[in-house]
């Protein structure tokens, strides 16, 4: 891993700042030039006691000189979760969440890696009894918040936001939630398309076109759940929902989406509730089984990726720090709860009698092996 201590470096590099010889520290200090050259070399570190003394001779901090700011790269982040998410299946929870402890003390300022840890949690939370759910819940609300108080990049306090805001939901805490994003919703003043236009003005066509499509992706993930959660508000109003209901499909049909977003089987199982809430058990079949038709169309193992269209997502997916193209649950996980969130959830137990419901459960269980 990418976790070192610079202090031999960052002694070298503070000493030609300053054009002071190795003999004039060594002098200051008391000790040998030899000792100075080894530590600049990396051969050995000073006392202890003589840190203070550095610091104060350099006019910067203990912990300036030390350097030690455990890091992992993101490929390093990317392979830890991976082994995390497939130790989460075949391991016994409390031996994992141990290992993912350690690693969050070993690498407490590794902002990046930390947020990806949350998400582990997250999503394998249903492998831990009430209690162990609970305190591992309240962990992840602190990591987070560790996050949001110590990063310096806005993008680490931005996603430790939003992860902190559905830990919060889990928790049955929305108020809390609105304590946390209201002030958060802001005009979107399209920066995108103004960077865009800069990179055009400068030949650079590739990167505004990267910049765009990546823009415009996340722009319909997030569209498309908006769109389902508006179904459940209004899943009363029969009028409203069809509209909402419509306008989700067109999105998803149009960018062909139910290829390209590993999650759209879940917008249509939102509708299904949805319509099932407002007393439409048929209109819910029919959103049953284009979640059935979204998960046929999912290839193991599942990794973010684009498609024709979206032809510079897996670039831009690459070139981010806090995202990760791989999944952040092992495939054997996801396969059984696409089979739950049917057979388990409560909402659809008023189906469990009727034909199509049956042979809806029947195929995902096929799909599910």
């Amino acid at each position: 891993m990418a976790s070192s201590i610079t202090l031999g470096k960052n002694i070298f590099s503070l000493r030609k700042e300053a054009r002071l010889t190795q003999d004039d520290l060594a002098s200051f200090l008391g000790v040998t030039k030899a000792s100075v050259s080894k530590w600049e070399t990396g051969q050995s570190f000073p006392d202890i006691e003589l840190l203070p003394k550095i610091a104060t001779y350099f006019g910067v901090t203990t912990d300036e000189i030390i350097g030690y700011e455990p890091q992992m790269s993101k490929q390093e982040i990317s392979r830890e979760c991976a082994r995390l998410r497939a130790a989460f299946a075949e391991k016994p929870f409390e031996e994992v969440h141990a290992e993912c402890q350690q690693l969050v003390r070993d690498y407490y300022s590794c902002f990046p890696l930390l947020a990806s840890i949350v998400s582990l949690y997250i999503n394998h939370a249903s492998l831990a009894d009430m209690d162990a759910r609970m305190a591992l819940l309240d962990e992840a609300l602190s990591i987070c918040r560790h996050i949001r108080r110590n990063a310096s990049s806005s993008a680490d306090v931005k996603q430790a936001e939003g992860i902190e805001s559905g830990v919060l939901l889990m928790m049955g805490k929305p108020e809390e939630v609105v304590e946390l994003l209201h002030d958060t919703v802001e005009v979107d003043v399209g920066a995108d398309i103004v960077l865009s236009n800069a990179y055009s003005a400068l030949g650079q066509l590739e990167a505004a076109d990267k910049t765009l499509q990546s823009s415009l992706f996340q722009s319909l993930v997030l569209d498309v759940n908006r769109l389902s959660q508006l179904g459940m508000l209004h899943a009363a109003d029969r009028e409203k929902l069809d509209q909402t209901h419509t306008r989700a499909l067109v999105l998803i049909e149009a960018f062909e989406m139910e290829s390209i977003y590993l999650n759209c089987g879940v917008i249509h199982l939102s509708f299904a509730m949805a319509y099932l809430k407002g007393g439409d058990a048929q209109a819910a079949l029919d959103c049953l089984e284009d979640y059935e038709r979204a998960l046929r169309k999912l290839e193991f193992p599942l990794k973010l990726h684009g498609d024709a269209y979206f032809d510079k997502l897996e670039d831009w997916i690459e070139e981010q720090t806090t995202m990760d193209a791989s999944v952040p649950r092992d495939d054997a996980l996801i396969k059984k709860s696409m089979v739950e969130s049917v057979t388990a959830n409560p909402a659809f137990a008023v189906l469990a009698d009727d034909p199509r419901f049956l042979r809806i459960v029947a195929s995902l269980e096929e799909i599910a092996r």
